[in-house]
């Protein structure tokens, strides 16, 4: 008695196991948005982890780059953190995109293709902590725009922000733009883009100018007006493969299968009984 009481008052301890490492990984994590859109693609709950607040952040020297804190709630209750970026130590000019191995382009058949000559990646913290995404930044960083969610069930997911980010990623940015204009035109978008769809609650730190586009003279297709509209298709094509990567597009073709065959099967039912009827009258 006193083992099977034992078992039955028995709790697991918290453990990384039972959580998604696409939000939750057990060491250093990063990587590139694709790799990292395709695992939260597969991951079952992502519609249910919602994101709380999205964080505009400035480096204080160096570089100066910017960059975005996406704090998000897991259904189990847990928080995660993810570091987006986009990496301006990379060249522009270069003719590789991140892991994706593409021949080399110009510039303007790289637009055409909708490759980004650029590397955006996303950090996860191991520990639940700012700390352990921001402690390569020398100088310091500051938080100079937030983006809230108050309400889970209005909030986007992490399955919204891995589409945007996608999308975003096939932007580039005018040729000769700074490093920092790069990364300030990247943190802005996507900032602005979900407060926008999501009506998110906004607040600058008045401590600290935070310059539309990175200060980067975006037009055309590299407007927050236009990324919206190019979202919405996105999110469509998102979700079409993910339900029948889960089978959903299977299930309900083999569902409509089923019943043409039963409403086959009456109609041939009927017309058998109706030859009985004519037979008897003959």
């Amino acid at each position: 008695m006193g083992l099977l009481s034992a078992l039955r008052k028995y709790r697991p301890p918290p453990s990384h196991q039972f959580l998604p490492p696409a939000l939750f990984p057990t060491g250093e994590y990063t990587t590139s948005v694709t790799t990292w859109a395709s695992s939260i693609q597969d991951l079952a709950e992502n519609r249910e982890c919602r994101l709380r607040r999205i964080v505009h952040c400035k480096a204080k020297s160096g570089s100066r780059d910017e960059f975005l804190l996406v704090y998000v709630r897991h259904p189990s209750g847990k928080n995660a953190i993810v570091l987006a970026d986009r990496d301006t130590s990379f060249d522009p000019s270069s003719a590789y995109v991140d892991e994706d191995t593409v021949p080399p382009y110009s510039r303007m058949d790289m637009r055409a293709l909708g490759v980004a000559p650029s590397r955006d990646r996303i950090r996860l913290s191991s520990d639940g902590t700012v700390a352990s995404l921001i402690g390569h930044i020398p100088g310091g960083w500051a938080e100079i725009h937030t983006v809230k969610f108050p309400k889970a069930s209005e909030a986007p997911s992490v399955a919204h922000l891995a589409v945007l980010l996608t999308v975003v990623h096939r932007h580039m940015v005018p040729p000769g733009a700074k490093g920092e204009g790069r990364s300030g035109w990247f943190a802005y978008c996507v900032a602005e883009v979900m407060s926008e769809i999501f009506l998110g609650k906004s607040k600058t730190n008045k401590k600290w100018v935070r310059v539309p586009y990175g200060g980067i003279k975006a037009e055309g297709r590299d407007t927050v007006d236009a990324l919206i509209r190019e979202f919405k298709p996105a999110w469509e094509d998102f979700s079409r493969r993910q339900t029948l990567a889960r089978g959903g597009g299977r299930s309900t073709e083999h569902k409509s299968k089923r019943q043409e065959e039963k409403k086959a099967k009456k109609k041939a039912l009927m017309a058998s009984f109706v030859d009985m009827l004519r037979t008897m009258e003959s």
